[in-house]
């Protein structure tokens, strides 16, 4: 928790040039319930609390490819998946910042039936990456 701006941040510990010995609080139980529902929505290290992202993606997993529902479960964090046919399954979250995840839903190219975000910046940018690679190695629009 940092004072001055009043809000949970995350610091870089090579990036700690110098500390202050401070007196200590006497109430730390409001900065662990404080940090508790600040964690609800935190998929990376981006604190910007003020707004929410909603995010969500259908993928498709085919019978025998249990591996793919189990990776979904195992990965969601604070999101949550579910089964709505026998082969798609639905990932939703709501986060402070949705551009934190592009790396990771990256990774389901290919099985993305669906992709929707409140940040349109975030579907616009997967749909220029998915053109610039269908440019790069051929492939219909």
């Amino acid at each position: 928790y940092h004072y001055a701006f009043r809000k949970p941040m995350f610091f870089r510990l090579d990036g700690i040039r110098k500390i202050k010995t401070m007196d200590v609080d006497p109430n730390p139980e409001k900065y662990e319930e404080f940090w508790k529902d600040f964690d609800q929505h935190l998929w990376g290290v981006s604190t910007d609390e003020h707004t929410l992202d909603h995010i969500e993606m259908h993928v498709h997993a085919g019978p025998d490819e249990w591996f793919i529902a189990d990776r979904l479960k195992r990965e969601k964090r604070h999101g949550v998946v579910e089964q709505i046919d026998d082969e798609t399954w639905k990932f939703t979250a709501d986060v402070y910042d949705v551009s934190e995840m592009m790396p990771w839903i990256r990774t389901f190219i290919g099985r993305i039936v669906k992709l929707e975000c409140s940040n349109a910046n975030v579907t616009r940018l997967f749909r220029e990456d998915l053109e610039k690679m269908r440019c790069l190695y051929g492939g219909e629009p």
